[in-house]
């Protein structure tokens, strides 16, 4: 998957509409879930492609043997759970479509079964999650998680049906729909598998007017003869994708995308080797792909600036034939899985997990123009849900120099690559993924447990760099909190932004029924104005302009000032009496005793251990001794850097301010 935030143009035609925003291993062998019949299973050939010490994987190549595919993972206990998971979870999904309306009481619809599908992960993902926020067992997600490959017919089993319910959903025509309904953009994907992945733009405007301006099905066409055409953050823009998108969004508690891929049989390089900041589900919508699947390199002490969760990307190189080299090659990864996927198949890759892909097969016979698969982002890490990012936030708000210290805005970068593998990977682990689900008011054992397991993590990188953060509980607690309520408003704003696809499809329904007759003869669609100014371009562009804001807000919450912990800290360590004992300096608000009744005042000028007192009416009361006065708001962190005001004027303790305003600056 290439990266998530890409703005495309076009030109002074799409200057004058919007700027588009698109977000656009310890079993032996792989040998499980053998059907009670063969009447559904696809006729394939099982074939083991890796041996090794930790893991034997099989690879599905289309053969005219009649012998059963089988699911593929390094851990089959795990995805034996997962389709377990995904079983018990379709109940839960009918009763979510029936309630947004894609189906009605009793019915099945492939929404429901995306909703499952993601329930499952969610399910999986809990169970290796403790109470306490640590982990037990293997994971799921991220660098220390486990790739998983389940096949059509796993899951029709599951269904109790002929063919799975994602057979079917979406195939090239209704791409070709989509594109004469809407204006949608799309990016063609380098195959070069030597050099990191590139884009370009699929189309350019070729006139004035707004259809001269859209993206045609003849230009996707021509783009599929150089490489794949990519559409990022599909699920906002063609409804039919929105339902699924929610689902997943709705099923996990958490802001995520969905991406669509569309390749031409034959590339031999459809995707070069690369990693993805996500977690990600790929589903086949269409035709065949071939997935080769490494474990994450090793490399980060060679390549400290390279991001481990977008390997092979832009300028960075993932070249294929490193990656063959295996454990004891030059990025120490090694192959775990080399499945084709076909129509309904579903395949689960970490974030991290180098992977490259085909549609080059082995036999002919094999009838598919083009193969479709669409990629659901599991997105922890792009909304700071996971550990690094908490870490960070609690030391930015703490104002503690950071011993990993990022030299640019990605804290995958620098020297966290450098720490020794285990603590980087613990250190990104994602959040629980029910962190968005519960109130941390009325959680605080569950809070409290991802805080504890925040502080160890961050214990642990300050064993590896000799540092020490000396950060209280109670300040992650406040960084995690922060973060969830981030997070939260995040969620809410995928979810309004599926929502109002989902309800555009509808509209757009109602519509075509109602203006059948006025579709031109060529089969064309005649555009209302009012339509047209519902076309996904405009309707997307709000709801990202609002998490724009929202992640500036965090940041500037991050940097802007010390914590409520250091506050409660500093607070509690004040003499008991301190409204009478506590330094004063000027400005300080405060009750004088003139004669036993106290008048509400501020500290005009310090001299020695005398006060002069200002009152709210401008009458001034001098040489008051510190007994006389009471301090109405207790000290902070803060005030300790102030300097001693005694002798000093007004102006005099203005200027020394901004004198030493100007050397914190520097």
């Amino acid at each position: 998957m290439i990266p998530s935030n890409i703005f495309a143009s076009k030109g002074a035609v799409i200057s004058a509409l919007a700027t588009i925003l698109l977000l656009s291993f310890n079993e032996n062998s792989a040998v499980a879930f053998t059907p009670t019949s063969t009447s559904s299973a696809p006729s394939l050939r099982i074939t083991p492609i890796v041996k090794s010490s930790n893991v034997k994987l099989h690879s599905a190549i289309e053969d005219t043997t009649p012998i059963q595919s089988e699911p593929v993972s390094p851990s089959m206990s795990l995805l034996e759970h997962f389709i377990t998971e995904y079983q018990q979870s379709l109940e839960g999904g009918s009763k979510w479509a029936t309630e947004f309306g894609f189906a009605e009481e009793g019915e099945d619809a492939p929404e429901s079964a995306f909703y499952a599908i993601f329930r499952a992960i969610r399910q999986v993902d809990a169970k290796t999650n403790n109470a306490d926020g640590s982990s037990s067992g293997e994971k799921l997600m991220g660098l220390r998680g486990v790739p998983m490959y389940v096949p059509n017919y796993i899951l029709a089993r599951a269904e109790q049906k002929h063919q799975n319910a994602f057979c079917d959903f979406f195939h090239f025509p209704h791409l070709a729909k989509a594109l004469e309904e809407d204006f949608l953009d799309a990016q063609r994907g380098s195959t070069n598998n030597r050099k990191g992945w590139q884009v370009a733009a699929v189309s350019q405007p070729t006139g004035s007017s707004f259809n001269d301006a859209r993206m045609t099905l003849p230009e996707v066409n021509a783009a599929l003869e150089a490489g794949t055409v990519i559409f990022n953050n599909i699920g906002a823009h063609i409804p039919r994708l929105a339902g699924p998108t929610l689902a997943s969004t709705d099923a996990l508690s958490l802001p995520g995308a969905l991406n669509m891929y569309v390749t031409a049989k034959g590339m031999r390089t459809s995707a070069p080797p690369h990693t993805d900041r996500q977690d990600v589900l790929v589903v086949q919508m269409e035709g065949a792909k071939r997935w080769r699947v490494f474990t994450p390199p090793t490399d980060g002490d060679v390549k400290p600036n390279a991001d481990p969760f977008a390997r092979g990307k832009g300028e960075d190189s993932l070249p294929l034939h490193t990656l063959l080299e295996g454990s004891e090659g030059r990025l120490g990864s090694e192959l775990l899985m080399d499945v084709v996927t076909r129509e309904g198949d579903v395949l689960y890759i970490p974030a991290g997990f180098p992977h490259t892909t085909d549609t080059v097969e082995e036999s002919n016979d094999v009838d598919y123009d083009t193969s479709i698969h669409l990629t659901f982002n599991i997105d922890t890490h792009v909304w700071d849900l996971d550990y690094l990012a908490a870490r960070s936030a609690a030391l930015q708000r703490n104002k503690v120099n950071d011993a990993l210290s990022p030299q640019s805005e990605n804290r995958y970068v620098g020297k966290v690559n450098q720490l020794p593998q285990n603590i980087r990977s613990e250190v990104m682990d994602a959040l629980p993924l029910e962190f968005l689900d519960i109130i941390p008011s009325e959680s605080p054992d569950f809070m409290n447990g991802v805080a504890k397991q925040l502080a160890k993590k961050c214990n642990l990188v300050d064993e590896a760099t000799g540092q020490s953060a000396e950060l209280s509980e109670a300040s992650y607690v406040e960084a995690l909190e922060r973060i969830h309520s981030y997070g939260s408003d995040i969620l809410d704003v995928h979810r309004d932004m599926y929502l109002a696809a989902v309800e555009e499809g509808r509209l757009r329904k109602a519509e075509d029924a109602m203006t059948a007759h006025l579709k031109k003869d060529d089969g064309e669609v005649t555009m209302s104005n009012e339509r047209m100014q519902r076309l996904s371009l405009f309707r997307v562009r709000p709801f990202f302009e609002q998490i724009e804001s929202l992640k500036k807000d965090l940041y500037s919450w991050c940097v802007s000032g010390e914590s409520i912990a250091q506050e409660s800290a500093a607070s509690s360590q004040l003499d008991p009496n301190w409204q009478f004992t506590a330094a004063l300096k000027v400005g300080d608000e405060v009750e004088a005793d003139l004669g036993g009744a106290f008048f509400a005042g501020k500290i005009a000028q310090v001299t020695g251990n005398t006060y002069n007192v200002v009152f709210f009416d401008g009458d001034r009361e001098n040489g008051l001794e510190r007994d006389q006065i009471k301090l109405l708001n207790p000290p902070t962190a803060a005030d300790e850097d102030e300097f001693d005001t005694t002798g000093m004027t007004p102006k005099e303790i203005k200027r020394m301010r901004k004198k030493m305003e100007k050397k914190k600056r520097k």
